[in-house]
């Protein structure tokens, strides 16, 4: 089972994106679309290629020849020498060289959003105000965070949401670790979702602890006498990328109640053996399904086959 990484739309012509803009536009009915509701509603781009693109979503209305709302209209007017005196009349009082876009929502005169709608980053409004990046407070020095931390937390939130997780995700506060993170890892968020899928593709190793590093092949779950004395193969242990693997083969859903946590905030999936590893059920990804912990705590150690 290998992964795919939605498609990098670099070469896409100015026209496609415009036109897809107007796509999603129409079938709303209406005259002007934000960028969470084009995000929304099936678009086939991304917000951030539109507008590196045209210079910034307003931009990219124009020319499709759509009106700008009048939120749109304030944002247009805010400057980004007006957002960065703010970013930095709320760090000195603060008293910090630096601070989150939570902070600033409280303590400032704009919206976190028109900030990042005008530098894209967080931290790329932070540099040009004279502050320093940010580092999340649950992931500390960006240096110390290791590559294998960083592909967990892309297998939880991707888990979460029940797709590939976007810059914008980041943004918004999905991710223990801010976007400066992975961008301080591994050069980009999208290189970063590269080195993720080539690790779960098996391209590529990663620093995991040495007894979760064996993969065994699927087997016919058929295989497994249960009612011999049990003498395993494999390890009980379910390592991160066989994990993530069922998951994604399971749609990240629960194999018994088909609820996910996209759909079901606070949900909780667990990957349980089918044939129970009391009953001489191996870890091997033939032999393993996804359920939610409520369908998993009533399953206990009956056997599903």
């Amino acid at each position: 089972m290998d992964f795919i990484l939605n498609d990098y739309h670099r070469n896409v012509s100015d026209k496609e994106l415009l036109d897809d803009i107007l796509r999603v536009a129409k079938a709303l009915g209406k005259e002007s679309i934000t960028i969470e509701e084009y995000m929304a509603n099936g678009s086939k781009y991304h917000y951030s290629t539109i507008q590196r693109r045209f210079g910034g979503w307003t931009n990219a209305l124009r020319e499709a020849g759509l009106q700008l709302s009048q939120a749109q209209v304030s944002i247009q007017k805010v400057s980004e020498n007006d957002l960065i005196e703010d970013l930095q009349k709320v760090a000195n009082k603060l008293g910090k060289k630096t601070i989150s876009s939570s902070e600033y929502s409280k303590h400032g005169k704009h919206s976190k959003q028109t900030v990042f709608r005008k530098f894209d980053t967080w931290n790329n409004a932070l540099l040009m105000s004279g502050l320093q990046p940010f580092d999340h407070p649950l992931g500390g020095a960006t240096n110390r965070i290791s590559e294998y931390a960083c592909f967990e937390e892309i297998e939880r939130i991707w888990i979460l949401l029940g797709r590939q997780p976007t810059t914008t995700d980041i943004k918004n506060g999905v991710s223990r670790y801010s976007l400066h993170v992975f961008e301080r890892r591994f050069g980009s968020w999208r290189k970063a979702l590269e080195t993720f899928v080539a690790y779960m593709n098996g391209e590529k190793d990663a620093e995991i602890p040495e007894e979760t590093e064996d993969i065994q092949l699927p087997v016919d779950v058929q295989q497994f006498n249960t009612a011999s004395q049990p003498v395993h193969k494999t390890k009980r242990e379910i390592n991160l990328r066989m994990r993530f693997l069922v998951m994604k083969r399971d749609d990240f859903k629960c194999c018994m109640c088909g609820r996910s946590p996209a759909t079901t905030p606070g949900l909780e999936l667990h990957i349980d053996h089918i044939v129970p590893w009391s009953k001489g059920g191996e870890t091997v990804i033939g032999n393993l399904q996804t359920l939610c912990s409520d369908c998993n705590l009533g399953k206990s150690d009956l056997s599903m086959d």
